[in-house]
């Protein structure tokens, strides 16, 4: 039996002529990443919106919420055929959630006003409290504009999850890699996405009951696994600096006895499963759609297509992304799968078939 250690011994730094991976990551079944055609349009209302209420959050929080990978870019990407109205709401809120992802991690002051930003959520004024409440509750005002009570519900229901699995996730260290994908479920606001695709789209779908249901919660595991690997594969040299504990690669190593590359195999045969186990059951959620009277085959196609879309989407955004891999790093999607992956201290070089 491995011994699982309580800490990863102290890491030495990344060398300077780097530390080179080899990736095996699935590519070809998944449509090419798209982006919407209003992007830069939707960039400038959203900058703008922020920029008349960030006062006193300080130059680095404006600094993330107006970096080009941070919510207008990534959802541009996951949702290409949205209409721009109701996809301006999804990028406010996607932007505000990865503010205060940062601002209510661990042992900060505002993840110990948890109980604040939940009952904002529920409705509350956040009138006295902090700069960053404040912006909750007017971006939640202003993302609420269009959106369906049930909807409403859902993400209401999956917000308050984020911020109350941050302010304790810290005091719990996962003890293996389900147990980490579970706290992960609730840490990364995934179910968010599915929310933000019906509304973007316009949907109006019930997966949560009837013969749909079972082939519905297992697209979604998929479709879940696949974006939290991705997302922790591309981001390990940032968080290797920082030994953050809650990224897979980290907890395969420290539960499982793997080493670094070892690891990153592992990843990515968990990667390629996912996505097949997202056709797989893409297919049957199709085949009982259109065998079922007064199912939505039509619905449920763009729906399962803007899940492919979204898989693809992120990952060339976490591909892409400066925050990932510093200035000079990175890789283009259009160049097909990158075959290495050589951390440096500042950044993340990528590589082809040589």
């Amino acid at each position: 039996m491995v011994s699982i250690p309580t800490a990863v011994d102290p890491r030495p730094p990344l060398p300077q002529d780097g530390l080179v991976l080899t990736l095996a990551l699935p590519y070809g079944r998944l449509p090419a990443p798209g982006d919407h055609p209003d992007r830069e349009r939707l960039r400038q209302r959203h900058d703008a919106w922020f920029r008349e209420r960030t006062a006193g959050l300080g130059p680095e929080q404006e600094r993330r919420l107006f970096g080009q990978c941070e919510g207008v870019s990534l959802m541009c990407r996951v949702l290409p055929g949205a209409d721009a109205e109701r996809l301006l709401g999804i990028c406010l809120a996607a932007s505000v959630l990865f503010l205060l992802d940062d601002a209510t991690d661990g042992d900060s002051d505002e993840a110990s006003q948890a109980d604040r930003y939940l009952a904002v959520l529920a409705g509350a004024p956040a009138d006295g409290g902090s700069a960053h409440l404040r912006l909750l509750g007017q971006t939640l005002a202003r993302v609420r504009q269009g959106v369906p009570d049930r909807l409403w519900a859902r993400f209401v229901a999956g917000f308050s999850e984020v911020i109350a699995t941050a302010a304790v996730k810290s005091a719990a260290p996962v003890r293996d890699y389900p147990g980490y994908l579970a706290v992960r479920r609730a840490d990364a606001a995934f179910d968010l996405v599915g929310v933000a695709i019906e509304h973007g789209l316009a949907l109006d779908l019930d997966l949560g009951a009837g013969p749909e249901q079972e082939s519905a919660a297992a697209l979604l595991d998929a479709c879940f696994e696949h974006t939290i690997l991705v997302n922790d594969l591309l981001s390990y040299r940032k968080e290797y600096a920082a030994d953050e504990p809650m990224n897979a690669i980290s907890v395969l190593r420290r539960t499982r006895g793997l080493e670094l590359q070892q690891a990153v195999d592992l990843l990515c045969e968990r990667l390629a499963a996912a996505e097949d186990a997202f056709f797989s059951e893409a297919a049957r959620l199709l085949a009982a759609a259109q065998g079922r009277p007064g199912g939505d085959p039509a619905g449920l196609r763009a729906y399962l297509d803007a899940w492919s879309l979204m898989l693809s989407g992120n990952l060339a955004w976490s591909l892409a992304c400066p925050r990932y891999h510093g200035t000079g790093g990175g890789w283009d999607w259009e160049r097909g799968a990158p075959e290495r992956m050589a951390l440096y201290p500042d950044r993340t070089e990528f590589a082809g078939r040589s």
